[in-house]
Order: C-alpha cells, then structure tokens, then sequence
C-alpha cells in the first residue's frame, strides 16, 4: 500500500535522535501545498484521536505516534522534538530489558 513497508524500512534504518528529521528532509524534499495540507490536518486529527484513545479502550498511543509522526514531516520543530524522546524512550527501554534479564 503505497510503498509503506518501504517507507517503514528507510525510516527504521536511520539511527536513533536523528529519524525524525531525516523524515523531515525527505518530505520537504517533496513538498507540495496540497500534500502539506492534507499531511497537517490528518496529523492534528490522528493526533487528537490518539489522546482521547489514551482513557478509552484502542491503541492511543499508536495512533497518536502516527498523528506526531505526520507532523514531523511538516515541522522541523516538531521533528526535533520526537528525535529527543526517540533517544530517551530507547534509552529506557534498554534499561528495561537489561534490568528484566538479570535473576532475581
């Protein structure tokens, strides 16, 4: 569907605190007003959703990533905002695991 393993792939393989405005640059090197429009509003819409996800039953946090990660395609800002949590959200979750494979 419109190449979006591909797309998942090229994002993936960019290394963390830097995949966000790698994205950034990619979209901007595409830019068209429609595209940006459309980008910016389904981004605020997902991204609403999302929250409201977060107290009722669904997957808000998913939704709400997609929602943030439309909007960094169009905000250098916001791009570099998702790169620092990125870093502190992997940083975390290595933590995590590390911590859950040592015995008790």
């Amino acid at each position: 569907m419109f190449g979006l393993k591909k797309r998942i792939r090229r994002f993936m393989a960019a290394p963390s605190g830097t995949r966000f405005r790698a994205h950034y640059e990619r979209m901007k090197a595409r830019a068209s007003l429609m595209r940006t429009l459309i980008a910016i509003g389904l981004g605020l819409i997902l991204l609403a959703i999302g929250l409201v996800l977060l107290v009722l039953p669904g997957p808000g946090t998913l939704v709400a990533l997609i929602g943030a990660a439309l909007l960094a395609g169009e905000s250098l800002t916001v791009a570099k905002m998702l790169d620092w949590l990125d870093v502190r959200v992997m940083a975390l979750w290595k933590r995590w695991r590390r911590r859950s494979r040592e015995p008790d």
